[in-house]
C-alpha cells in the first residue's frame, strides 16, 4: 500500500525542482528557500525510502527484489530515449542549447557509445542515470538490510561519501576522456542519501530503533531541531551577520557536512509532522504527480531545454518567465492525470 502523503511530498518536490530549473526571477527565491539545501536532496532520500519499504513489502514473492532491476531498466530506457531525442534537437532545430550537447558533434559515434552505460550525462540529463545506478545497486544491498545488515551497509555509505568530499570522482573520472560531461552530480556523495534513506525505512520496518519510548525522545527534541532551521535558514539567506559557509561545508556536488546535517534537520520536521497530523501534506495535485514521478520528471527536462532555447527577449522579461514555469507545472500535471489508470 503506498502512503499518500510520500507521494504527495515527491509532487511537491517535483514542481519546485521544475520551478527551479526554469531559473529567475522564481527560483530566486525557491531555490534553497529552507536553508542549505534543495529539493533535489529530498528526491534522492525520500527515493531510498520509498523504495526501502517497497523492497520490504515485496521480499516475500520476490526476495531478489528483481523489480528493482526492472525499474532500473525502465527508467535507462527513458533516459536514453529522452537524451537521444533532446541532442538531436540541440544540433538541428534547437540551436541555442547546442552548448550543452557540444561534444555531441565533435565526436559523435564515440560520445553516443560512452552515452549508453550512462558514462556521458549532459546537464539535466544527469539525474535519472544515478536513479538506474542506485536501484541496481539496491537490488544487491536492501536484501542485506532485510535481513539486519543495515548498520554495516549505512557505515560503508558514509565511507564512501567521505572519500566523495576529498575528489575520489576526480580521479576516477581522469580515467575517461577529458570531453566526456560527466554530469554535475557526484554519484559517491549522493548514494549517501539514497542509502540513508533507505537505513531509516529498514530500521523502521523492522522496529530496530523507532520504537514509541524513541518517538517520545525524538519528540522533546522537535523545538531544537526548530531552533537549528531557523538559524540555518536565517544564515543561509544572510540575515544574521555570519560568513557563509565555504564551499566544502555546503557543496552541493559532493554534500557538504553541512548540508547534509541541514536537510536531515528539515526531514526530521517533516517526518514529525507527517507522523503526526497525516493528512497536513497530502494534496491531491501533488499526490498524483507523486504518483507518476517517472513521467513527469523525463517530461520537466524536455520543457526546461525548451525553455532554454526559448529566445532571451521572452526568457528574460516578465510576464513570460513567470507565466512559462507555471505553465510547465500545469502541464505536468495534466501529464500525471492522463496517465492515471482508469477506473472500471
Amino acid at each position: 500500500m503506498r502512503i499518500k502523503a510520500l507521494d504527495s511530498i515527491r509532487g511537491i518536490l517535483l514542481l519546485q525542482m521544475t520551478l527551479d530549473h526554469f531559473g529567475k526571477p522564481i527560483s530566486h527565491y525557491l531555490y534553497q528557500c529552507f536553508g542549505f539545501f534543495s529539493a533535489a536532496e529530498g528526491f534522492f532520500f525520500l527515493s531510498g525510502f520509498v523504495g526501502a519499504l517497497a523492497a520490504f513489502s515485496k521480499s516475500a514473492k520476490d526476495p531478489k527484489q528483481t523489480w528493482m532491476r526492472s525499474r532500473a531498466f525502465k527508467i535507462w530506457k527513458y533516459h536514453s530515449i529522452t537524451l537521444a531525442a533532446v541532442a538531436i534537437a540541440a544540433c538541428t532545430i534547437l540551436t541555442p542549447i547546442r552548448e550543452y550537447f557540444s561534444n555531441f558533434p565533435e565526436h559523435p559515434v564515440l560520445v553516443s557509445l560512452w552515452s549508453i552505460p550512462m558514462v556521458n550525462t549532459p546537464d539535466y540529463l544527469d539525474v535519472l542515470p544515478l536513479y538506474v545506478v542506485f536501484l541496481l545497486i539496491g537490488s544487491a544491498l536492501f536484501p542485506q538490510m532485510i535481513r539486519g545488515n543495515i548498520l554495516a551497509i549505512w557505515c560503508a555509505s558514509v565511507a564512501l561519501w567521505i572519500a566523495g568530499q576529498y575528489g575520489l570522482r576526480d580521479t576516477l573520472n581522469s580515467l575517461f576522456p577529458r570531453w566526456i560531461n560527466h554530469g554535475f552530480f557526484d554519484p559517491l556523495c549522493w548514494q549517501f542519501l539514497y542509502v540513508t534513506g533507505a537505513a531509516i525505512a529498514a530500521c523502521w520496518k523492522r522496529s530496530q530503533v523507532f520504537t514509541p519510548t524513541f518517538f517520545k525522545k525524538f519528540d522533546r527534541l522537535i523545538p531544537l531541531l526548530f531552533i537549528i532551521l531557523v538559524f540555518l535558514f536565517l544564515w543561509r539567506h544572510e540575515y544574521i551577520p555570519l560568513q557563509q559557509p565555504s564551499k566544502f561545508w555546503i557543496s552541493k556536488a559532493a554534500i557538504g557536512p553541512l548540508r547534509f546535517v541541514n536537510f536531515m534537520v528539515f526531514v526530521s520536521l517533516v517526518s514529525w509532522i507527517v507522523r503526526r497530523f497525516p493528512s497536513a501534506l497530502d494534496f491531491k495535485v501533488t499526490n498524483v504527480i507523486g504518483r507518476h514521478s517517472l513521467d513527469v520528471f523525463t517530461a520537466h527536462i524536455v520543457l526546461v531545454y525548451i525553455w532554454l532555447a526559448t529566445p532571451g527577449s521572452i526568457r528574460y522579461h516578465e510576464p513570460w518567465n513567470i507565466a512559462a514555469p507555471i505553465a510547465a507545472c500545469l502541464l505536468l500535471w495534466l501529464l500525471a492525470k492522463i496517465r492515471e489508470p482508469r477506473q472500471k
